[in-house]
C-alpha cells in the first residue's frame, strides 16, 4: 500500500511521543526495586494489584475529565502526575509512600491510555486521511516499541553503573519531561 499521507511535523512529533512515553527504565526492575526496599512479594502483589484496580476505577472519569478539560490538558496533567509518582518511589522510605506512589503512577496512566490515540484519530480525520489510520498508527507505534527496547538497555546500564534500583525513577523523569513540551 502506498502512503498517502504526510509524514509532516505533527507526525514526527506523534513518533517521539510514543518513543519517549515508553522509556519506562522502572520496568524491567520495578520487582528488584521493592525487594530491595525489603518489601515482601505479599506487599509486591497488593502493589501490583492497587496499580490495576486504581487504573480501571480511574478509567471512566478520566475519559470524562479528558473530554471537559481537553486532550493536551489531560495529558500535560497525566505526565505531571507520572513524575510525581517517580519523584515519590525514588524517595520512599516504606510501604505506604511505596502504595502512594502506585496510586499516582495508576491514575497518571489511566489518565494518558487512550488519549494520544484519540489525539492521532482526530488529527487524521482533519486531514482526511482516516482510511490510513492503521499504517499512519502503525507506524508512531514502532517507535513505541522502539522505546520500549531501548529503555530496557538504558536502564540495566543505570543499575549496572550506580548500582542502584532507584536512580531509575529519577532517570524516567527526563523522557516525560519531553513528552510534556511535546504535548504542550
Amino acid at each position: 500500500m502506498q502512503q498517502t499521507f504526510k509524514k509532516d511535523l505533527q507526525y514526527y512529533k506523534f513518533c517521539f511521543y510514543g518513543f519517549f512515553k515508553n522509556l519506562r527504565f522502572f520496568d524491567a526492575f520495578l520487582i528488584l526495586f521493592f525487594l530491595e526496599k525489603g518489601i515482601d512479594f505479599l506487599e509486591i502483589g497488593i502493589l501490583y494489584s492497587t496499580r490495576e484496580i486504581i487504573i480501571l476505577i480511574m478509567e471512566i472519569p478520566s475519559g470524562a475529565i479528558s473530554d471537559a478539560l481537553g486532550r493536551r490538558k489531560t495529558l500535560i496533567v497525566s505526565f505531571f502526575a507520572y513524575i510525581i509518582s517517580f519523584i515519590v518511589f525514588y524517595f520512599s522510605q516504606n510501604y505506604i509512600t511505596l502504595l502512594l506512589a502506585m496510586v499516582l503512577f495508576a491514575s497518571a496512566d489511566a489518565f494518558r491510555t487512550g488519549v494520544h490515540k484519540a489525539m492521532i484519530f482526530q488529527y487524521l480525520k482533519i486531514n482526511n486521511w482516516s482510511t490510513h489510520k492503521i499504517e499512519y498508527y502503525g507506524h508512531t507505534r514502532s517507535w513505541s516499541q522502539t522505546g520500549s527496547a531501548l529503555s530496557a538497555l538504558l536502564a540495566a546500564f543505570f543499575v549496572f553503573y550506580t548500582e542502584r534500583y532507584d536512580i531509575i525513577f529519577i532517570a524516567s523523569i527526563a523522557p516525560y519531561l519531553v513528552d510534556m513540551v511535546l504535548i504542550y
